[in-house]
């Protein structure tokens, strides 16, 4: 049985509180406690980044309608993490957003999307492709029988059938996923205000490949999993210590001026974010926990602090990055952050039987 230890510095107690705004008040202090944790626990083993593909998202979610733009779209870059951390005495591999491309294009909104634009441009012209999970992770010198975990920020527009198994063999064989509990009951049983962002049945996986989580968890030394609902009932982040410092993931905010709106230079971000008082700016394509999802940013922004590269702005490193395009004028994020890819990666896994 898979255990991960309760990650130290008070989130859990913290939103626990009933009264949002106390609620908030507290995270905050729990949020640098557990940043400073995490500092102690020393860099995780290896990190590294991995674009997958860019793809459009409507505007008016990509800044909670904040940006001033004519473009109905902006242009956004997915991505992958390979982490390696040492739990319970031995090296782990997890894919961090191992999203399979072809796959997830059965999600409701983008095969609406398709039909709308026709196959040339939905499937030729306006996505850019960078290379798939498998090839990312066949580069990086690692094997399908290396990765121990594979988990999402949430589980958006996921199909986790084919990495998992159900019906067919699992691609990573010895790979469990890690996801909230919450995420997994509510994909499990969907609202009709939530289906259209997943996959129909994409989520069809045995269950014993599923360890469900009750909140943060520490996985490794320098990586742990921050529960930041918000944009999913389960949205999680993904934070990890490198010796430039921590970074957190997640898509809860689509660039680093989403925690930063003061600094934004796209048109309409900044003031919306000063008409409204706002400390950040939600990636609000689902609404129904928006208090809590400002919190969660608030985490993030915390717990990252400054980025190495640019203090102006948090360590966020979005899994879907807001991306310069000719097909989003107006809409090129002002910074981005990518961290620096850090340690070796090792192969650990054992090849099945069959396979030797």
């Amino acid at each position: 049985m898979t255990t991960f230890a309760p990650l130290p510095g008070g989130l859990r107690e913290a939103w626990t509180e009933q009264l949002p705004a106390e609620r908030l008040r507290k995270l905050r202090r729990a949020a640098q406690a557990t940043r400073e944790r995490l500092l102690d626990t020393g860099p995780a083993l290896s990190c590294s980044t991995h674009k997958l593909v860019t793809f459009p998202y409507p505007t008016t979610y990509a800044f909670s309608s904040g940006a001033l733009s004519p473009a109905p779209y902006v242009m956004m870059t997915n991505r992958m993490h390979i982490v390696q951390f040492e739990h319970e005495g031995r090296r782990r591999t997890l894919l961090f957003n191992p999203s399979d491309i072809e796959s997830n294009r059965a999600a409701t909104y983008y095969a609406q999307l398709a039909q709308k634009f026709g196959e040339y441009l939905s499937r030729t012209l306006i996505p850019t492709f960078h290379g798939s999970a498998e090839d990312h992770l066949r580069a990086a010198g690692l094997s399908p029988e290396d990765v121990d975990y594979i988990a999402f920020d949430h589980l958006h527009v996921q199909d986790l059938r084919r990495w998992l198994g159900g019906p067919g063999p699992a691609y990573f064989p010895n790979a469990k996923l890690l996801v909230m509990r919450d995420e997994w009951l509510t994909v499990k049983d969907l609202h009709p205000m939530n289906a259209v962002w997943y996959v129909p049945h994409g989520c069809d996986v045995p269950e014993e490949r599923v360890v469900l989580l009750d909140g943060d968890a520490q996985l490794g030394a320098g990586v742990a999993l921050l529960s930041t609902p918000g944009h999913t009932r389960g949205n999680m982040s993904l934070c990890v210590v490198t010796p430039d410092g921590p970074f957190v993931v997640s898509e809860n905010g689509v660039a680093p001026e989403s925690y930063a709106p003061q600094h934004s230079r796209i048109a309409g971000v900044k003031a919306y974010a000063e008409q409204m008082g706002f400390e950040v700016v939600l990636n609000g394509n689902t609404r129904e926990d928006s208090l809590d999802q400002y919190s969660s940013m608030i985490v993030e922004k915390i717990v990252a602090g400054p980025s190495p590269f640019d203090p102006t702005f948090p360590a966020f490193a979005p899994s879907s990055e807001l991306t310069a395009s000719i097909f989003a004028p107006g809409l090129a994020p002002t910074f981005t952050f990518t961290p620096r890819d850090v340690g070796h990666h090792v192969r650990t896994g054992l090849r099945p039987a069959a396979a030797a």
